[in-house]
């Protein structure tokens, strides 16, 4: 699969998760945390070196946003948004972008992953 993740990274320059993704990985995650909790433990991830190489450019607390931008070589984006189920349960959706000439040859499907496990590993995801 990496393979063809690279292909068609030739010409696509975003990645994001949704409820029914082509790819397994790119499924929206749940966790039984509030969205204040998990807007916290984006940032304190990313803040906490645990995301290297990106670091926050806003925190939208009303929207649920978090903005964050790859430091060093590639300008990439992403913006995590976290959305409130109910008081105890919310939802995280990653939208990755580059922001070059060409497609981002599959680091924006690899740049969502590497986060969404950083996070698990903070905070476990239901089911």
């Amino acid at each position: 699969m990496p393979t063809l993740r690279a292909i068609t990274g030739i010409w696509k320059k975003h990645e994001e998760t949704s409820e029914q993704p082509n790819l397994p990985g790119l499924k929206t995650r749940y966790y039984k945390k509030s969205r204040e909790v998990m807007i916290e433990n984006v940032t304190k991830i990313v803040k906490g070196n645990k995301y290297p190489n990106w670091q926050v450019t806003h925190v939208d607390n009303e929207r649920g946003e978090i903005s964050l931008k790859k430091q060093g070589v590639g300008s990439s984006i992403m913006v995590v948004t976290v959305f409130k189920i109910n008081p105890i349960k919310s939802a995280v959706d990653v939208y990755c972008a580059n922001q070059g000439a060409l497609g981002d040859f599959g680091s924006s499907y690899r740049s969502i992953l590497a986060f969404l496990k950083a996070l698990d590993a903070e905070v476990a995801p239901e089911g």
